[in-house]
């Protein structure tokens, strides 16, 4: 199967390739079979750990997603998985999603609390904030088991009445209607004046495409202002295009470290041809900072923790937080073309520049934080931040720092989908 070597096109998690499959259906033949078929052969093949996948009767097997699952090497493979067709295009290639834009999670206290919000969304437009309990939907009470319930389908049209408290206290009722967002990767931004410097605070959320122009018009922003310090804000996001996270690491480190490695992608030995290393790109108007503040969580994953691990040779990188995910191994996507799937297997393994990876148990901080939800992104006592800010002035952690036994926890269906595209 060298089918793989054409038609790469680096696109998401650490790495994507397009590769088209043009199957044909047969009268005897089910399309979950030649669907299984397909899957079996790639992971035997392509797959990083090929050598560990078992022998299956993929005949037995109702669904690809079930066999997928069978399929993969379970000690470190956590990621490998099939999801629909559709799904994949409307987030990756498009940039949408149907829903209320919103992504809930509980507090220390176990209320639910919206813990982000796409500012392209009506929601947002009523004010509605990072922070807010949301205390019923639908006259009923929200609880971890029933939220998918009441909030419904992913369909445009479906209304929902909210109760929410807002950072006041009060209590506000809002009529939500999903609707076809295009999603905005750039959750938040500002610049902070403190102890004689300007810093630059982003909250990024999507390595997608659409994501390019945000840190264009954004990160111009904090050029012409000449800041001194920047933090970037991953705590949610999950991944994407290696392509975005190489454009931001361009933003970042590009006027000074243009043409240093990276990244390196190293694929199993049948497939040594593929390794590719990709270097940090040139861009005039990159800054020249000394040092970068990313703020991480156990949500924080793939392409983030690439992003991390990359500018780690070259600059002073504080990771504030938590323990990353720890996903140091990248996807290729493979769909169908004439069904409904993309096969998504775990095929290499990445690197930065001094060789550095396999974090299989995440990033770790230079200093533990909380991800306090109860209150909104650029808030100077949210617990991230305020050590955040706390390191950039004193040039240590707080004392009694340690790792969280707690946190945020996020409120997320069982869709695929919610490895990216986290949001209701």
């Amino acid at each position: 199967m060298r089918f793989f070597k054409r038609n790469i096109l680096f696109y998401f998690l650490a790495a994507v390739v397009f590769f088209f499959f043009h199957l044909c259906s047969k009268d005897d033949i089910s399309d979950e079979f030649i669907v299984n078929s397909e899957i079996y052969k790639v992971m035997r093949d392509i797959y990083l750990w090929y050598e560990y996948v078992p022998d299956a009767d993929i005949s037995s097997f109702e669904t690809p997603y079930e066999l997928m699952d069978y399929l993969k090497y379970k000690p470190l493979d956590k990621w490998s998985y099939v999801m629909p067709k559709d799904e994949y295009l409307q987030y990756f290639e498009e940039g949408e999603m149907i829903g209320h834009g919103l992504l809930l999670g509980t507090d220390s206290s176990d209320r639910i609390r919206i813990s982000f919000i796409y500012t392209s969304t009506e929601a947002f437009k009523q004010g509605i904030r990072r922070g807010w309990i949301v205390d019923k939907i639908n006259d009923v009470v929200i609880t971890r088991d029933n939220l998918g319930e009441l909030i419904g389908p992913r369909e445009i049209g479906i209304r929902n009445k909210f109760e929410f408290i807002n950072s006041e206290g009060e209590y506000i009722t809002l009529y939500l209607i999903k609707e076809a967002l295009d999603i905005t990767p750039v959750l938040y931004h500002e610049i902070i004046s403190g102890n004689n410097k300007l810093i630059g605070y982003i909250v990024f959320q999507d390595f997608i495409s659409a994501a390019i122009s945000e840190i264009d018009n954004v990160f111009t922003e904090f050029k012409n202002n000449n800041i001194d310090e920047l933090i970037i804000d991953l705590r949610y996001n999950s991944g994407g295009s290696v392509s975005v996270a190489e454009y931001l690491a361009g933003w970042i480190a590009g006027n000074k470290y243009s043409d240093r490695v990276f990244v390196k992608f190293l694929h199993n030995n049948k497939y040594p041809d593929l390794d590719t290393v990709i270097n940090v790109p040139y861009n005039e108007n990159g800054f020249d900072l000394e040092r970068i503040f990313f703020i991480g969580t156990n949500s924080t994953a793939s392409a983030s923790e690439l992003l991390i691990n990359g500018l780690e040779p070259y600059m002073d990188v504080i990771l504030v937080g938590n323990n990353t995910h720890g996903k140091p191994v990248g996807m290729y996507a493979l769909p169908f073309t004439n069904y409904n799937y993309v096969i998504l297997p775990v095929c290499f393994k990445f690197t930065n520049g001094n060789d550095e990876g396999d974090f299989y148990d995440g990033l770790v901080p230079d200093s533990y934080s909380e991800d306090d939800i109860t209150r909104d992104f650029g808030d100077p006592q949210e617990d991230c931040l305020e050590e955040t800010l706390n390191i950039m002035e004193t040039g240590a952690p707080s004392v009694s720092r340690k790792k969280s036994t707690r946190g945020a926890y996020l409120l997320e269906t069982d869709r695929q989908i919610n490895k990216f595209l986290r949001a209701y």
